[in-house]
């Protein structure tokens, strides 16, 4: 069959709606949901498809959230979609505290199957406010899932997965890739919700990424063929995170490339570098971590170009984890700016 290319935000819809015709207890809550083009598009049309089911919300993040905890309590299966994380953080106490630890303090007998699904990340011109990708918050939460999808087909797999889960998962969406095209299957299927991707097969350095990082790194691949051998791996979870595809790589080709779309400190990068020290793997050369700076993601465009690690910053990593020249290859505005509309393989 010809191949059906279809966008990362349509992946999304379209398993919403499967997951939605063949369970009654999914229902979806959240801002504009209920809108013709709701969520970026990835409610668009369910509410005259589901009228008893898709419920648009008052401007009040822990209420409606939860209440969506307390119907996953009670056996049904809500998709709580956050259009901005900043926003999703209103409902701190619902997520981490209620929904992630309510399993464990009736000895798993009262599991809570929901989803959470939260906008994450840059977007053009969006500043410091409403940029933001912090991770660590969601890696840090125990009692829950938190998984990123980099990838048209992986976000319709992981969400399928996620419904099916007793168990609440966090869905953490880049906003940075909702263009980005596919070929994705018409069936359901399942991605796993805690098992990394070699994406590409190498020998001499091990890259881990994920998200929209991870979308930059496949293009950094292209920039180094001939010179290093990488092997990619896109990391999926990030709670939890499966070390042993890591390990098992790194092990192989003694050099590691960590990137990161938020800053340094407390990343997942941070911690996979951490992981591999403390299973005494030995190196060629020091591990690099490529990640923001420091400091809130500012609006200007003449700031954002030096911002997130691109394509060319990773290939460099490589080279020089290989102890090979750099290379130049100057960015344009779009590619420094614009959301990658690139389909991929």
């Amino acid at each position: 069959m010809p191949p059906r290319i279809i966008k990362y935000t349509e992946a999304i819809r379209e398993a919403t709606d499967q997951m939605m015709e063949t369970d009654g207890r999914i229902f979806v809550v959240g801002l504009g949901v209920s809108y013709k083009n709701g969520a970026d598009g990835t409610t668009g049309g369910l509410k005259e498809k589901y009228p008893e089911r898709v419920f648009d919300v008052p401007v009040s993040e822990g209420s409606f959230t939860g209440m969506a905890v307390g119907a996953a309590i009670n056996g049904l299966k809500p998709i709580v979609h956050h259009g901005r994380v900043e926003f999703s953080l209103f409902a701190a106490d619902q997520i981490f505290t209620q929904a992630a630890k309510w399993n464990y303090m009736f000895g798993g007998n009262n599991s809570v199957p929901i989803v959470f699904r939260i906008n994450v990340g840059r977007q053009w011109g969006n500043g410091p406010q409403h940029t933001q990708s912090p991770y660590a918050l969601f890696g840090n939460a125990l009692g829950l899932k938190a998984v990123i999808p980099s990838t048209p087909r992986m976000a319709k797999g992981l969400l399928v997965s996620a419904l099916r889960d007793k168990n609440p998962v966090v869905i953490l969406e880049p906003r940075w890739l909702f263009s980005l095209k596919q070929d994705v299957p018409t069936e359901l299927y399942e991605v796993p919700l805690n098992q990394a991707v070699v994406a590409q097969k190498g020998d001499d350095v091990t890259v881990v990424a994920y998200g929209d990082g991870f979308i930059s790194a496949l293009e950094a691949m292209e920039l180094v063929k001939g010179k290093a051998s990488a092997e990619l791996i896109d990391l999926v979870s990030i709670n939890p995170i499966d070390y042993e595809t890591i390990l098992a790589s790194v092990k192989k080709t003694k050099r590691l490339v960590c990137v990161d779309t938020t800053n340094s400190a407390f990343s997942i990068g941070s911690e996979i570098i951490a992981k591999v020290a403390q299973h005494g793997v030995s190196l060629k050369e020091p591990p690099a971590s490529l990640s923001c700076p420091s400091v809130p993601c500012p609006t200007s465009t003449a700031l954002t170009e030096l911002y997130y690690p691109t394509k060319v910053d990773i290939a460099n990593a490589i080279l020089k984890a290989m102890r090979q020249p750099a290379i130049i290859h100057p960015l344009s505005f779009e590619e420094l700016h614009l959301a990658p509309p690139i389909i991929i393989p």
